[in-house]
């Protein structure tokens, strides 16, 4: 079947990165516009700014940046347009190189849906300083927001001075969004249900990162299905499972190129329909200007995976047109029959499962 189980999941921090900051989100405030009346906003796009300027005597040499906008928000520093995210339950990470006196971070953020609806931008920036020292910029009510977008509102010389102070909606955790998935923070399953026909199904996954972040060094995934699943990275295998109770745990390097596929062989056995599942969550992460930029990627609804009822010659392949299959759709919540609390354990064997391709 096409469907699968959901997830929120974030995961611990990787050794071999060569530095991991404990950037997180406890001292930001969710803030937005002044039009949100009873916790709610009007739909559509605004601009939000925060300039910096660095203490006298000190040289700004980068920034770790983890943001998340309910809904989504393209982020600029100075200018340039450094990345996006879609899904507010999920921070994106960046590393962005910085200019040694004005920096400007720009955000259009979106509150999606057609009628009013909880809508709040979250940052933290972690600035790097070139002695080594670090500070931290967090979203409060020092930033400002423009309820139009005006052109090169991104631009380092735009006047946001007419511009009034972002308003404060609450301390991080406060509902109705609670915690939010870090690149790097430890993992927390949420899973689902429903009967599916027996056979083989195939699911897949493509990352294409940010221009300005560079090409993905590293990936770890957590996985599991029910009944059975081979996973593929850029056509190559890397491992199989074959107990629903417990998800494999596998951390691979990942060659330079443009795009990362995930590719996975999920088998429902049996004779009859009976429950199916795909559950997996990624972190791919970007080593670059000495700072780490990273997000996670879960099996929901929101287009990220597609799936098809057949397993197609090539389907873990990088250069496979999957452009005609549909996304993947949800299940139900943690704890659900049949599935229940799900273990999670090392890598696979490296061994297809039956009917799964090789591999490169």
């Amino acid at each position: 079947m096409v469907r699968k189980l959901f997830l929120t999941l974030a995961f611990a921090a990787l050794s071999a990165f060569p530095r991991i900051s404990a950037l997180n989100f406890d001292a930001s405030t969710w803030i937005w516009t002044n039009e949100v009346s009873g916790g709610n906003a009007p739909p559509g796009t605004r601009a939000f700014r925060k300039d910096f300027v660095a203490p006298l005597g000190k040289t700004p040499v980068q920034a770790d940046i983890i943001m998340t906008v309910d809904n989504g928000f393209t982020l600029y520093v100075n200018n340039v347009s450094v990345g996006t995210g879609d899904d507010y339950r999920f921070a994106e990470r960046f590393c962005v190189p910085l200019y040694s006196c004005l920096n400007v971070f720009a955000v259009a953020a979106t509150n999606a849906a057609t009628t009013p609806n909880p809508a709040g931008l979250l940052a933290a920036i972690e600035i790097t300083y070139s002695d080594g020292t670090t500070s931290t910029i967090v979203s409060d009510t020092t930033w400002r927001y423009s309820i139009s977008v005006p052109s090169g509102f991104e631009d380092l010389t735009f006047d946001d001075n007419s511009w009034p102070p972002a308003i404060a909606e609450g301390a991080y955790g406060v509902s109705p969004w609670g915690q939010i998935g870090i690149p790097s923070n430890p993992p927390v399953l949420e899973i689902s249900g429903g009967n599916a026909p027996p056979g083989n199904r195939a699911f897949r996954l493509t990352y294409t990162p940010p221009p300005t972040q560079g090409a993905p060094t590293n990936a770890t995934v957590i996985i599991v299905a029910d009944n059975a699943y081979t996973l593929y990275v850029n056509g190559f295998l890397i491992g199989s499972g074959t107990n629903f109770h417990t998800a494999q745990t596998y951390t691979i390097p990942l060659a330079p190129a443009n795009e990362t596929v995930f590719a996975v062989f999920a088998q429902n056995a049996d004779v009859v329909p009976n429950p199916a599942g795909l559950l997996a969550a990624i972190e791919i992460n970007t080593v670059g200007c000495n700072c780490t930029a990273g997000v996670i990627r879960v099996t929901d609804g929101l287009g990220h995976w597609k799936s098809n009822t057949g397993t197609p010659a090539g389907f873990e392949l990088p250069g496979y047109d999957d452009s005609a299959w549909p996304v993947a759709t949800d299940e139900a919540p943690l704890g659900a029959a049949p599935w229940g609390t799900i273990a999670v354990g090392g890598p696979g064997p490296a061994t297809p499962i039956g009917g799964a391709p090789l591999g490169l």
